[in-house]
């Protein structure tokens, strides 16, 4: 697991462990400052220290929390273990409900995994990730449309071409002919 090593604008020094789903949302996206302030205040109590930082919390460490966080969120999503394949969904479906839905990724999880929204929540959030990935690719294999779409999402990701593929190709063979 993770640690983060945080310095308060008290001089304070916390060493937390990695940030929940609920902490994450709450930190990186809220919905306004009190739920800022509580997700920043939550995951800042569960510092190794024991440290209870309830009132000495100021906005000036709660940006720098939103950085660290934000940055070591962007480099570990990098990684393919946590990626759900880039399945795009047809206009016709993006159509059919006129509201937007956000929380059908912890909907997702919840469902494969048997769990609760508020276990959901509670996940360390590259748990998530990692259920998250497995929920998107479980649900589209389920179907033979599914399954090309997972198809095509596995080809516009690939950065390395199919050199079989190509070799068959009529441009590549006129090519090779001299045309």
């Amino acid at each position: 697991m993770r640690i983060f090593e945080i310095k308060l604008k008290s001089k304070q020094k916390l060493s937390i462990g990695e940030p929940t789903v609920r902490e994450c949302d709450g930190i990186i996206n809220p919905n306004n400052a009190e739920e800022l302030m509580s997700a920043a205040k939550s995951y800042l109590s569960r510092n190794n220290e024991g440290i209870n930082i309830s009132d000495g919390i100021q906005m000036s460490d709660i940006i720098a929390l939103q950085i660290l966080l934000t940055s070591w969120l962007r480099d570990i999503k990098g990684e393919e273990i946590y990626q759900a394949p880039p399945v795009q969904s047809t206009a016709q479906e993006a159509d059919a409900v006129p509201y937007k839905c956000t929380t059908t990724h912890i909907k997702a999880v919840a469902d494969y995994a048997v769990m609760s929204f508020t276990e959901v929540y509670k996940l360390p959030i590259t748990e998530f990730w990692k259920l998250f990935h497995d929920a998107v690719i479980w649900n589209y294999s389920r179907t033979e449309e599914g399954r090309d779409r997972l198809r095509e999402a596995k080809a516009m990701s690939s950065t390395e071409p199919d050199r079989e593929a190509l070799g068959n190709s009529s441009i590549v063979r006129s090519r090779r002919n001299g045309k």
